[in-house]
């Protein structure tokens, strides 16, 4: 019980520093949009995305190359994805479903169907037992050359939505917001090294399996800051970046698991996917997939029921993870 408590305390410890480092991430992303002339629709899709995602990719790397976790790994990865999904349901409920899903944008719809077909990959790659290739593996090239080919078409599509003059102008010196956005990187990568010891240790000391910690606890730490700026975007009615924010983490997440792998030594990461790890990446696709024909609702008469759907969504949430609980228990 001793070694339980005190990872548990280590565990909300190093959780608040990851969630108030990932808030501040994001908050010096979206200054870098304004001081740099990115712009805040490629920031939403990709930088704020990057930023929010780090916690995940710090864990996940922790985890498998410290902790030897795969399942730690594996979870907080798909766990994060239904994760971001029930936030935006949330969301939806709260702020409106045709407010948040509704949008004319062409890079939108891409980037959603992106997020999905890296989930699809990265199943498909465990289901198959993928192949190690050096010091990666086929699986992990695979997501990582669908990811930045994902992406650049996203980028490529939203740009022909602007015209020329709405194309933002650097503001002033971004040196203030580099140094802020590295000490926030920083404080991440340093405590979420000890978030992956302590859920390890609380999965073993718990009889809990490391997938079902990854999935619920990891993810629910390593999500707080996408939900945050979720939640603020909504707020501020800018829905493009709500789902730019959620889709663009989503899809960069299972992009981790590309990063990720090198670190596992013992074979392909995507490998070592397990029956839970199938549900909640059946979950995350589901869920995703939902979001993706709720937006598509607005663009085809034909589809308008399925906006009733939207309550669904926490409630598929819920019972992925009695579902994987149930599994990894196994």
């Amino acid at each position: 019980m001793e070694g339980l408590t005190g990872a548990i305390v280590v565990f909300v410890v190093s959780a608040v520093f990851v969630i108030i480092a990932g808030v501040n991430l994001a908050r010096f992303g979206d200054e870098l949009a304004e001081k740099t002339g990115w712009g805040h629709l490629w920031v939403g899709t990709i930088l704020v995305a990057i930023a929010t995602s780090l916690p995940e990719l710090t864990v996940n790397i922790s985890a498998v190359a410290f902790e030897n976790s795969p399942g730690l790994a594996l979870g907080n990865v798909f766990g994060a994805n239904m994760m971001n999904i029930f936030v935006m349901g949330i969301v939806a409920l709260l702020f409106g479903v045709k407010n948040v899903w509704a949008t004319d944008s062409k890079d939108i719809p891409l980037l959603m169907l992106v997020g999905i077909g890296l989930v699809v990959l990265a199943a498909a790659m465990g289901a198959s037992g993928d192949v190690r290739l050096g010091p990666a593996s086929l699986g992990g090239l695979l997501i990582a050359a669908a990811y930045i080919g994902g992406m650049r078409m996203v980028y490529k599509a939203g740009r022909t939505d602007m015209d020329l003059e709405d194309i933002p102008s650097p503001r002033g010196s971004a040196r203030s917001a580099w140094i802020g956005f590295g000490i926030a990187a920083l404080v991440v990568i340093v405590a979420a090294r000890y978030l992956a010891a302590s859920a390890d240790s609380i999965a073993e000391a718990s009889g809990i399996s490391a997938s079902f910690i990854g999935v619920l606890l990891v993810s629910l730490v390593t999500t707080l800051p996408e939900g945050s700026v979720t939640i603020a975007a909504a707020m501020r009615k800018s829905y493009g970046i709500v789902v730019g924010n959620v889709y663009g983490s989503c899809a960069f997440n299972i992009f981790v698991l590309s990063i990720s792998d090198p670190f596992y030594t013992q074979g392909p990461l995507t490998a070592a996917m397990g029956s839970e790890h199938f549900a909640a990446a059946a979950a995350a696709f589901g869920l995703m997939g939902m979001g993706y024909l709720i937006m598509m609702s607005f663009k085809t008469p034909g589809l308008a029921w399925v906006r009733v759907l939207t309550p669904a969504i926490p409630v598929l949430y819920l019972g992925a993870l009695y579902a994987v609980f149930m599994l990894g228990q196994r």
